[in-house]
This record gives structure tokens, sequence and C-alpha cells, in this order.
């Protein structure tokens, strides 16, 4: 049974949920289909220590949301961050930027417990891995590294973590946010006016390019805010079990998240995910009817790896739906209007519109 009704929806907004997004797509520009030697050359822009740092805090903690989310202003920007960061002790700073407190007992036990020079033991490492909620940290090989460099010496890496995040501001964001506030604010407007006209199933599944969510029984509150470096993907967080924040992307299809770059992002996306035989053929095969990516595997024989890499393209591409289950299980189908806007927008760009 869907419950969408039971639903209220509301509003975010603010630059700094970019300010944390940016950092993720920076340090991993191929899953956003960002050019790596450009990504390379923003971090570059910051000493080897700090650019370590950053780096770190990418692997070991959870989404930034809940935090910006929770800022006590009305204006959340990077500034606002660096402000509500800065006034914290370093232990306290720490705690609050990776949701320490919504760990489980053993994982925070452990980590207040770690010691330089002294490694975690083999029954250490496995409670961490077992009470880390998120797979794509469990699955990434640094992450135990970064976890251990950052709690092993909490207090110089959380002053360390706030001079980055200063340094990436002052060298890269500052300017970037002015860039791409205006596109946001165009998107939370847009957002608002479609949402006087769609059900909430579509109107989230328009704006997240996709994402079909078939049941949130316990949701009471969903909030949307615009992301501009997002796009084309988007990224959720759950700050109490009944809420759910969803980061929507919120890049015009006109517009490369290069500054100056003359052709859009979304086009050459779509173009390079078409241009794959392979992909052509998971594409026909959802058209047919949704699929997971194990049953994909099995209907093309390929392996799992390889499937799951197509289908990721294709969902950058904003070429294919994803139907989450209530268990969190995933569902592909081929997205006709996807097809229709990659159409559009080649039309529109050789033509000069």
């Amino acid at each position: 049974m869907n419950t969408y009704k039971d639903a209220k929806l509301n509003w975010e907004f603010g630059t700094a949920y970019d300010f944390f997004v940016s950092q993720f797509v920076l340090h991993n520009p191929e899953r956003f289909s960002l050019r790596p030697n450009w990504a390379a050359g923003v971090r570059s822009r910051l000493n080897p220590e700090l650019r370590q740092t950053l780096e770190h805090a990418i692997n070991a903690f959870p989404s930034s949301i809940r935090f910006v989310f929770n800022l006590p202003v009305k204006n959340k920007d990077s500034d606002a961050v660096l402000k509500e960061l800065g006034s914290k002790a370093p232990l306290k700073r720490l705690e609050d930027i990776s949701a320490l407190e919504h760990a489980s007992p053993i994982y925070q036990a452990i980590l207040h417990e770690t010691k330089v020079n002294k490694p975690w033991t083999d029954a250490e490492r496995e409670a961490l891995h077992e009470n880390t909620s998120s797979p794509e940290r469990r699955n990434n090989p640094r992450y135990l590294e970064s976890l251990y460099a950052i709690w092993s010496d909490p207090k110089t890496f959380s002053d360390m973590y706030l001079a980055a995040l200063t340094a990436y501001r002052d060298s890269f964001f500052a300017e970037e946010e002015q860039r791409i506030l205006p596109a946001l604010k165009q998107a939370l407007s847009y957002a608002q006016m479609r949402s006087g006209s769609l059900s909430l199933p579509l109107l989230l599944e328009e704006l997240t390019s996709g994402v079909r969510y078939t049941d949130l029984e316990q949701t009471k509150n969903i909030y949307l805010a615009p992301s501009f470096w997002t796009a084309p993907l988007m990224f959720s967080s759950r700050p109490e079990k009944d809420q759910l924040i969803i980061l929507y992307g919120a890049r015009p299809d006109n517009m490369a998240i290069i500054p100056g770059d003359p052709v859009p992002d979304s086009l050459m996306r779509a173009l390079k995910a078409v241009a794959d035989p392979t992909r052509l053929r998971i594409m026909r095969f959802l058209a047919q009817s949704p699929q997971t990516p194990s049953q994909l595997s099995r209907s093309l024989r390929l392996r799992p790896p390889t499937v799951n890499h197509h289908i990721n393209e294709l969902r950058i591409a904003g070429l294919v739906h994803i139907i989450i289950s209530q268990e969190g299980e995933r569902q592909y189908a081929t997205r006709y209007d996807g097809v229709d806007a990659m159409h559009d927008l080649l039309t529109r760009y050789l033509h000069g519109i």
C-alpha cells in the first residue's frame, strides 16, 4: 500500500548543501561524468595536507545533509557552515559533522577509544564494518584507513578539517556559490510550481530524474532542496526515522558544471550513454518490463559488475527509471521522457537555441 498521502511536503534551500556535495563530486568525477583533469585542478588549489584532510573526510563521513539541515540559521550558505563549525569545540565539531550520535553504541565506543600507534584489532575492524550504515562506505577500500586517521587524533583532525573547508571555500566555492545561486532559486520556484499540479509521487519522480519510491510508510515529512552539483543524480538522508530529505538536481539542461564549458553536461552524458550497443540492449530489455540488475545479468548473460556499470551510465544520463521498494530493492525501467529530452536538447543545441 502506498502511503504518500500521510507525508507532508516541505521545502529546503541553501548553497551549503552544494558546499559539501561539490566536494564529493570533485573527488568522484567519474561517477558524475565530470572531466577528471578539471576536478583534479580544483582539488590542487589546496595544499597537499589540506587536500588529504578533505579526502579522509569524504571517505569516512556520512552525507553532510543532516548537518546542513540542522543549521540554526535561515541563510544556509558556506559562511554559515564555517561559522557554525568554528563555534564548536574540536571534538564536538567532529561528532556533529560525522553524525556520530546517530551511530550504534559499539561504533561510538571504538572510535572514542582509538589511539595513535594502536591499530584496531580484527574484531574492532569487523565491528566498525558491521555497524556502518552506508554500503558505499563499507565498500570503500580506504574507509577504515580514513576513519582511523580521523579518530586516532580527533582534535588535530578537527582543526585541520575546518582549515581545509575554509581553504576550499576561499579558493573555489565562494565564486561558485554566486554562479549557482540563480539556478537554485529558479529550480526551487519551478518545483514549487509543479507541486501544485502533480501528485507527490509524480513530483518526486520528475525532480529526481526517474526515481520512484513505492512506499514511504513511516515518512511523515519530506523535505526537497535543489542542488546544482547533485545533478543528474539525487542525494537523500533521514535526519529522523520519519523524515526524508532529498536533494534534487537543479542544474539547467543548457548549463555545464564546468564554468564556461559550451557543451551542456546532460547532452554529453546522454550521447555517451546511447553510443554503447550493450546499453541500447539494456534499454530495450527494460522497455519490456522493469528488472533488477541481477535479472538483467541473467537475461544478457553478462557479469553483474558489467551490468551495474552500464546501468549507472544510463542512470546518470537520465534514460532509466529507478523503482525503490520498501525493502530497498531497486528495479530499473526505460525512461521514455529521458529519451525525448535527449532528442530535444540535441536539436536545440544544433540550432543554437
